[in-house]
């Protein structure tokens, strides 16, 4: 599903991983709603405007034995059309004395329609994010909370969009690393891509993106993700 699934598990494996874990398969069983924020034993996930179902989940384990979790949610309207797709792979146990380092996940590439880094250090501290507009074709080869997710759509008959904007995140401090990835159905009327949100200062994409009121839609996504940033990596690396 999503062009960079691979590469985010991948990122997972090689700078961290995961055990099973009770009270993370407790936190996030299938159907739990959250809103706001999710918290985490790493830090806080903060959510867009909107509920938020728990549709699919997983842990890993890397060579280190050190514990990810991954887990994905989705914003769902009185229409069962999906209307925003959140996933994320936080590390949840991991010694004080281990250190994450800088990679190179969010190097902008030619399909990347905004690339913004606040940090990129060798030494631990990593902020970054990219955005694109990505595919949510699910194959055998996703993974298996993705795989969840689609199931969950399927059973309950909700439709989804043929690609979404997605916002990728990579923080890492120390022993700390989330890559969070926000999705968005930019193809809704405008003002309906993030309800409630009226961007602080207006961004202007200037080159062409679909109808007018996707690019008016993207602008919307990339001012609120440049604006929450902050916020995100605060409410994670606190």
């Amino acid at each position: 599903m999503i062009k960079k699934l691979i590469a985010f598990a991948a990122a997972a494996a090689l700078s961290a991983c995961v055990t099973t874990s009770d009270s993370f398969d407790a936190q996030n069983e299938i159907g739990t709603v959250y809103s706001g924020s999710i918290p985490t034993k790493g830090g806080d996930i903060l959510l867009p405007p909107g509920d938020w179902t728990v549709v699919g989940k997983s842990t890993e384990k890397n060579k280190y034995s050190q514990t990810f979790g991954n887990v994905a949610l989705a914003k769902i309207d009185e229409n069962k059309t999906l209307d925003g797709f959140v996933m994320y792979s936080a590390a949840l146990d991991v010694p004080m004395r281990f250190y994450f380092h800088a990679s190179s996940y969010c190097d902008p590439e030619q399909q990347t329609l905004y690339f913004e880094q606040q940090a990129n250090q060798q030494g631990g501290l990593q902020q970054c994010f990219f955005i694109e507009d990505w595919s949510l074709n699910v194959t055998e080869n996703s993974e298996d909370f993705i795989q969840q997710a689609d199931a969950y759509f399927k059973k309950h008959n909700v439709s989804k969009p043929a690609t979404m904007l997605f916002t990728n995140y990579r923080m890492s401090r120390r022993n700390k690393l989330l890559i969070a990835q926000y999705g968005f159905n930019y193809r809704q009327p405008v003002g309906d891509v993030i309800p409630g949100f009226t961007p602080s200062e207006k961004f202007v994409y200037d080159h062409p993106f679909g109808t007018e009121g996707w690019k008016t839609n993207l602008e919307t996504v990339v001012s609120w993700s440049k604006e929450n940033e902050p916020k995100i990596t605060k409410a994670f690396l606190k």
